[in-house]
C-alpha cells in the first residue's frame, strides 16, 4: 500500500509538475502562456526522460557548479560541544 509514496507524482505518462504549465495556459488563455506551456512541458519531460526530478535536477546543477574539490573544517577547528 505504502510501496510507491516515494514515486513522483504522474498523470497518465507525464510528470505532474509538467501539467502544471498546461494548466496555467488552459485558465489563462493567450499564445504566450501557450509558448510557456509548452517549453515548461518540453522541458520537464525532458528530465523526466533522464530519470530526474526538479529537486534531483537542481542538486545535480549545483553540485556541477560546486565543483570536485571541497572544502572542509580541519580537525583542530571544529568546534567542540557546541
Amino acid at each position: 500500500m505504502w510501496r510507491n509514496t516515494g514515486q513522483p507524482v504522474r498523470v497518465l505518462m507525464l510528470d505532474a509538475r509538467a501539467c502544471l504549465p498546461i494548466l496555467l495556459a488552459a485558465v489563462y488563455w493567450s499564445w504566450t502562456t501557450l509558448y510557456i506551456a509548452v517549453a515548461g512541458f518540453i522541458f520537464f519531460s525532458l528530465i523526466s526522460f533522464f530519470g530526474l526530478t526538479l529537486p534531483a535536477l537542481i542538486r545535480l546543477v549545483r553540485r556541477w557548479l560546486a565543483g570536485r574539490v571541497r572544502t572542509a573544517v580541519p580537525v583542530w577547528n571544529r568546534r567542540r560541544l557546541a
